[in-house]
């Protein structure tokens, strides 16, 4: 290797030093589920950045539907209620700002927001948002997951990544940014305790999936006959495509074999993907073929 040659810090190897860091004295949960948990609270954080999540031309609204979502769906793939949020944010000289953009979309999930801060920025345009919420009857956590499980995802998944490629060519489309929070699902889930591991598909379904894996110590099995996927333009390997897809906000999650049929009345609208099985990682299965997809998603390098 070239001596001038940085090496690069991936995202996930980072916040695994962290943890092993961390005295989390009095937290029930903290690094490396969706939302940190302590007494009945959830808080769950996310930053996006201008040129990294959005583009410069970006509405506002929409950039801040998506962050929001964002923290919503957290709270919702640890099968709680998303109640309030705190809001950082800095703005650019000369960027255009209405307190109904910022707002609205804090309205939309019925969320009260009490505090936070604004600055001026001397480059791009950085949020920062803060979601606390209350956990329900049962907390979901990634590292529930058994063999003999059933893998399941709320929706198709896709057409986020096509949208952000489109936008990032130049297009003036926005719609993948008007993806919801499955907070009726989670709410479901954190009653009912029925399912033994979710996240949200925040960097694609492939990584998140790997994510569960490795804290419930298991191997992930994706059918890829099942894996729903969204109406896709132009796309040649639309499966392969679709599992790397992150921002989707879905909810991927595990259910026992045995309550199949009762979780599927509760959730008609829940699509069967796969399966846990002894081992490790996640693997796509055509036929007989596996192929690893542990990694197909996206993981920030610095």
């Amino acid at each position: 290797m070239n001596s001038n040659e940085k090496i690069k810090n991936r995202e996930f190897n980072l916040i695994d030093e962290i943890s092993k860091m961390l005295d989390n004295g009095g937290v029930t949960l903290g690094v490396g589920d969706d939302a940190a948990l302590f007494g009945e609270t959830l808080i769950a954080k996310d930053i996006m950045v201008e040129s990294v999540h959005f583009t410069k031309s970006a509405p506002l609204l929409n950039i801040m539907r998506k962050i929001v979502t964002a923290n919503v769906s957290d709270i919702a793939a640890m099968g709680g209620v998303a109640e309030y949020a705190l809001l950082g944010i800095a703005i650019p000289e000369g960027y255009s700002v209405t307190a109904e953009d910022i707002v609205r979309p804090f309205n939309t999930y019925g969320l009260k927001l009490i505090g936070g801060d604004t600055t001026s920025s001397k480059s791009s345009l950085f949020l920062s948002v803060t979601i606390i919420g209350k956990k329900n009857e049962y907390v979901l956590e990634r590292g529930g997951a058994k063999t003999g499980d059933l893998v399941y995802i709320s929706r198709p998944v896709g057409r986020v990544r096509q949208g952000l490629e489109a936008e990032l060519k130049g297009s003036d489309n926005y719609n993948h940014y008007l993806v919801k929070a499955e907070i009726e699902l989670g709410d479901l889930l954190g009653k009912t305790g029925i399912a033994t591991s979710c996240i949200d598909i925040s960097d694609g379904l492939g990584k998140d999936a790997s994510h569960i894996a490795k804290k419930s110590g298991v191997k992930i099995v994706i059918e890829s006959d099942k894996v729903p996927v969204d109406k896709l333009v132009g796309i040649e390997n639309p499966i392969e495509y679709a599992l790397a897809s992150g921002e989707e906000f879905a909810l991927l999650f595990t259910v026992p074999s045995e309550k199949k049929k009762e979780f599927e009345m509760m959730s008609p609208k829940s699509i069967y993907i796969g399966r846990v099985e002894e081992g490790a990682g996640v693997v796509l299965e055509t036929g007989t073929a596996q192929t690893d997809i542990s990694r197909s998603g996206y993981e920030h390098t610095f």
